[in-house]
Parts: C-alpha cells; structure tokens; sequence
C-alpha cells in the first residue's frame, strides 16, 4: 500500500469521527443539555460574580470625616406605591441639600470650579456661587455602578466637592501659537492681521478625581482630522484601562477603589471650553 493511500485512509478516519462524534451529540440530549448550561452558567457566573455582586458590597470612598457610617438597615422591605414616591422624595431632598452644601463650600474660594448636573443634563461653570457659563449636555451615561450603591452609601460620597487630581486629552490645556519674529514694523503688521489656525483635533479628555470618580468627555460627531495620532493614542490607553478595569475586579472582587465613570458628550466649542477654563485642582460638585 502506498503512502498516498495511507494518507487518504487516515484522513477519512478524521473525517469519519468528527461526523460521528456530531451525529453521537445531537441524538443524546443530556450531553446537549449539559452543554448549553455550561455555556450560559461561565459568562452568568463571571458576571455575577466579577460585577453585580463587588458592586452591590461597593461603598465609594466617603469624604473625610464620613467613613465610619454605617446604613440604617441592611435588609429589603416591601413598600406600597404611596411610601415609595415619598422615599423617591425624601432622596431628592437629602441629594438636593448635600448639592446645596457643596456648593457653599466653595463659595469663599476665588477658584472656578463646575458642578455636573444629572438632572439638568447640563455642566455649569461658577465662581463664589455665581454661574458664569451654562454648557447642555448632548449626551450622558452613567456606569451601572451607580445604580447599584445605596443611597445611604453613595450620599456621603457626594456631600463634599471632588478634587481633580489628574487629566489626560487630546488637546493642550492651553493652546501655543508659534509666530515667526517680524523684521520690521510693516510686517509686524501684516502678521497681526492673520488670524492663527484653529486646532481641529477631535476633544477626548478624561478628568480623574479623588475618590474615584472619573468624569470621561467627547465632542459630538468627531470629525477624524488634525492630530489623529493623539487620538488613537488616547483611545488606545482607555482601551486598555478599562482592560485593566475588569481583570482587577475579577481578581479581588471586593476591592475599593473601582472607579466610577460618567461619560459626557459635548460641542466641540463647550468641550474646549470647559477642559481650559478648568484650573489645576480644581473642583466638581456632583448633583444626583
């Protein structure tokens, strides 16, 4: 027998056992079982585990001198349609007051600082109080991680100012124009009257702020032009802390300092805006 022979014979065998192997699995209906409920019970497990549960033991780290308090109760009662509305109430007045007590704790700095309001969709620029630029959001979201924390864990977490600690973006904070030195006053000139290029590189810029809270912000409909390497530069390395994100939650389940993330989109004009009005160590006043 040639080797030619041999190699169609062991091929058919191959061939053979895997249409065997199909037709044994579809005619045994435990196995199929077994098999889809392996396949649904991996992911349902790595998303229970991984995110639902960390996240509903999650308390965010409170503002200084508010660590050591504990919920009212641990456990779920039933409430009839007239108390929840007055809970629902009672939430927006406490989340309502704690807004209100940031903000007069700024008040007696010179700094600007912003508030970020969910239920305005809008980010407002003020000084001592006072609102000097009012910017609507085009789009907002939240992580589901904010939906899962107690009110009563997440109220001390909003009752003081967030301090900016750290940015990254696409943009610099403060625009630099190069001019070439005029050789004389005609020129001179000439040269004022040129106005500079505008920089048409699309705005992506995170904000990370002190416990843990990260404030993302995009312009709407990016146009792909100007310095498209810092871009792809800066989507690369969300990309990969979001990466780092999820292999450190499934790793230790229960740790505290998961951040959480609101994304924010805006004109390219607002976006601008806001990332150069903002000083260094700066502030954000969040109202739920």
């Amino acid at each position: 027998m040639s080797s030619s022979d041999l190699n169609g014979s062991s091929g058919k065998k191959h061939k053979g056992g895997k249409v065997g192997f199909f037709r044994w699995f579809w005619r045994n209906r435990r196995i199929q079982v077994i098999f889809f409920l392996l396949v649904i019970s991996i992911p349902a497990f790595m998303i229970i585990y991984g995110i639902v549960l960390p996240t509903r033991n999650y308390k965010p780290s409170s503002a200084t001198g508010m660590g050591n308090q504990e919920p009212a109760h641990n456990g779920s009662v039933s409430l009839t349609t007239e108390q929840e509305a007055q809970v629902k109430k009672i939430i927006q007045l406490e989340n309502e007051k704690a807004y209100q007590a940031a903000r007069l704790s700024l008040s007696t700095k010179d700094s600007v600082y912003f508030v970020l309001s969910i239920p305005d969709s809008a980010i407002i620029l003020e000084i001592k109080g006072v609102p000097v630029r009012v910017n609507k959001l085009l789009g907002l979201e939240i992580s589901n991680r904010f939906a899962l924390i107690s009110h009563e864990n997440l109220l001390p977490w909003i009752s003081e100012p967030f301090l900016l600690e750290s940015d990254l973006a696409t943009i610099p904070k403060s625009p630099i124009v190069v001019k070439q030195a005029p050789k004389d006053t005609i020129e001179a000139q000439k040269s004022s009257a040129v106005p500079a290029i505008p920089d048409s590189t699309d705005v992506y810029y995170t904000l990370y702020f002190d416990r843990n809270l990260v404030i993302e912000v995009e312009q709407a409909n990016p146009q792909g032009k100007g310095n498209i390497e810092k871009v792809a530069e800066y989507l690369d390395f969300k990309k990969k802390e979001v990466n780092r994100s999820v292999i450190q939650t499934l790793k230790n389940p229960q740790q505290s300092n998961q951040p959480l993330r609101i994304r924010l989109v805006l004109s390219d004009a607002d976006a601008k805006a806001i990332f150069r009005a903002i000083p260094a160590n700066s502030h954000l006043i969040l109202r739920l």
